[in-house]
Parts: structure tokens; sequence; C-alpha cells
């Protein structure tokens, strides 16, 4: 596994994109951040806390995994409000907050249908709203364009910008496409072997 010594800040409001090559351990980066793995050394903070002390349900953290995002047993809806309330339950304006994110993915006519009938990019844009939605200061996507065609990856950065401005959200992504960093107006973290 490869080692890397990183020193980054990430700011609220801003949006940052990881690349390197495959293997590099650009996932264990945000698997680290979101307490999934511990790493060998060093510190993590977010605003003046210390995080590798705070357990994962802690964290400050909306993680949209690279695959498996998604309850197959659940409605696309049930899913969001899921990454809200952990009960299910939300308020009109949560509820409003959900058909807002999925119509700015061009998803809205899908989210009463679940998710094993969606194709792989449809399920990436719910499971892209449910990461979105949450009102984590600090958002993490793995890949979260992959399955996207460009139309579709275009509007996702669009509405990562926003959030990120508008919320004061940090928002850190792994991409394999280092064009994504214009598409989304961010600074660039490269890992590279050491």
């Amino acid at each position: 596994m490869p080692r890397h010594r990183l020193d980054f800040d990430l700011a609220a409001g801003s949006v940052l994109l990881v690349t390197g090559p495959s293997g590099i351990g650009k996932t264990t980066l945000l698997n680290i951040i979101s307490g999934f793995v511990a790493p060998i050394s060093g510190s993590l903070n977010w605003e003046d806390r210390d995080l590798l002390s705070q357990p994962v349900w802690q964290r400050p953290v909306s993680f949209l995994f690279q695959e498996g995002n998604l309850f197959d047993h659940l409605s696309c809806r049930l899913n969001l409000y899921l990454g809200i309330s952990p009960s299910g339950r939300v308020s009109a304006a949560e509820a409003a907050l959900v058909m807002q994110t999925v119509t700015a993915l061009g998803c809205a006519e899908l989210i009463d249908r679940m998710p094993p009938s969606l194709s792989g990019g449809q399920q990436q844009r719910m499971a892209l709203a449910r990461a979105l939605i949450k009102n984590d200061p600090l958002i993490l996507l793995d890949e979260p364009f992959s399955a996207l065609d460009s139309d579709n990856r275009q509007q996702a950065s669009q509405l990562i910008r926003e959030i990120a401005a508008k919320h004061n959200r940090a928002v850190m992504i792994v991409s394999h496409e280092r064009e994504d960093a214009h598409a989304l107006g961010a600074d660039t973290l490269e890992l590279k072997p050491a």
C-alpha cells in the first residue's frame, strides 16, 4: 500500500479534486477522513476539532462511496430521506429539498422507483443526491461521475459547485478525470507515486 505524507487545507465553501493513478490511495484518503480507516500517523482536524479521536458516526462528514450507496429494498425516496433522518421521517421543507436536489440532477421522475430498476448512472445520481442533501459541512465524493454521461456530469458538477458556495460546505472529490477540476471550479490535490 502506498504511503503519502499529505499536508493540505480544505476551506468551507471550496471544492478540492483529488487525482492520481489507480491504487495510489485516493479512496483511502477519503476513508481516513470519514473514519473507516485509521492513518499510520499524523493529524486530521476540522474547524479546530481533532477528527481522529471521533468515531465515524460523530464526524461531520457525508460520504458517497464508489458503489453500494443505496438500499435495494427501499424506494429511492426513502433512501434519500434516510440521508436526512435515520427514522426516514422528514419535514415538508426537507422533502422539498430532496425534490429540488433530484430535479437539479435530472432524476426527479425516478424518485419512487426501487434502486435495482435503475441504470447505473441513475443509481449514481440518486446516491449523489443523498450525499448532497445531508447537512454535514464536509462532503466526500468517491468517483461521483464515473457512470454519468457528459450532460449529467455537467449538471452534477454545477449542483456541487452551488451547494459548496451557497451552503458553505467543503467538498472533496476523488476522480481520475483531471478536467473535472475545471468544471467544478476546484483546486487539485494530485497523489503521485513515492
